[in-house]
């Protein structure tokens, strides 16, 4: 029933999937790998009738009408499905794409684009079955938030009397790269969960692991679970043989170039999903760009309505 599509670009891609049909058809091939399942919570059955346009199909069991739209987060939407492959194609590049640049694109709206691309990085944080980091694992932490010495006089910060690593004028981002894999996992944490990281640590990371870290005193707490090795940066040492934080420190180079070069400005409601984004980027570095694409039609099931991406 699903033909087989192969394509290594753009071209390709426009080319081989030219109508509604045959997007259709390819993204339920690779959403049910073959074999249809009803989307709908409850059914799951194997059976339906296919309508004679090719999208629709009826469950045979509940009775009810879906297509391979239905429960992603592409579920009713206007926008023709080859627009939406076209946007998720775009998202593969190195370092994104502005919601701007992708309504040219696309000849939508800034505000349909900067929708389109919030409901892909939903599915793109919509890892499943996430395993705990372990072996060697570097953690670091970065902070997003404007320069000081860009303000207002008014409105600078005087650091001199913040004591540690407490930023209020910035939003703490913390990552952590497994060196067997070269995966990383990064998120934005509340500033209690800053404050107290052993219980994110602990989260993610399976015990007994070895933990590479810088030798700021918050990672102290951890060290009955793992075996920590630290590196002296207020000496500006960066490196003692195994003992380093760069690979970390490499992916948030990635992530702060792209959000100050490509995307300008995030607020604080939205860095999340820009971070799991450059995530995902950096995880899926090494595959063709289809294998890509289909990573993220294997995570689409998940709904993000406007009035709520919008809501306070």
């Amino acid at each position: 029933m699903f033909a087989k599509t192969e394509f290594k670009s753009i071209v390709d891609l426009v080319t081989k999937l030219p109508d509604e049909k045959s997007c259709h058809q390819y993204l339920a091939g690779q959403r049910w790998e073959g074999l249809l399942e009803c989307p709908f919570d409850g059914c799951g059955s194997e059976k339906a009738y296919v309508f004679a346009d090719g999208i629709r199909y009826k469950c045979c069991k509940c009775k009810k009408i879906y297509t391979a739209k239905t429960g992603t987060f592409m579920e009713s939407s206007k926008l023709p499905t080859l627009k939406w492959f076209i946007a998720m194609y775009l998202v593969t590049h190195k370092k994104g794409i502005s919601s701007v640049q992708l309504s040219k694109d696309l000849n939508v709206t800034q505000k349909t684009a900067w929708f389109i691309l919030q409901r892909i990085r939903s599915a793109l944080g919509n890892e499943v079955n996430k395993a705990n980091l372990e072996g060697v694992v570097e953690l670091d932490e970065a902070f997003y938030g404007g320069k000081n010495k860009n303000r207002h006089y008014s409105k600078r910060i005087d650091y001199k009397k913040v004591t540690g690593r407490a930023y209020p004028d910035k939003v703490p981002i913390f990552g952590m790269y497994e060196r067997n894999t070269g995966r990383v996992r990064a998120m934005v944490i509340s500033r209690k969960q800053f404050n107290s990281l052993a219980r994110t640590i602990t989260y993610n990371i399976a015990p007994g692991s070895t933990l590479m870290t810088d030798d700021w005193v918050g990672y102290k707490p951890v060290d009955k679970i793992y075996t920590r090795h630290f590196i002296e940066h207020k000496k500006y040492i960066y490196a003692d043989g195994d003992v380093t934080t760069n690979r970390i420190e490499n992916f948030w180079s990635h992530l702060k170039r792209g959000l100050h070069g490509t995307y300008i400005r995030v607020t604080p409601k939205h860095l999340n999903r820009y971070v799991q984004e450059f995530a995902w980027r950096f995880n899926n570095r090494n595959f063709a760009v289809q294998q890509q694409m289909n990573n993220i039609i294997s995570q689409m099931c998940c709904r993000l309505k406007y009035k709520d991406l919008i809501a306070a």
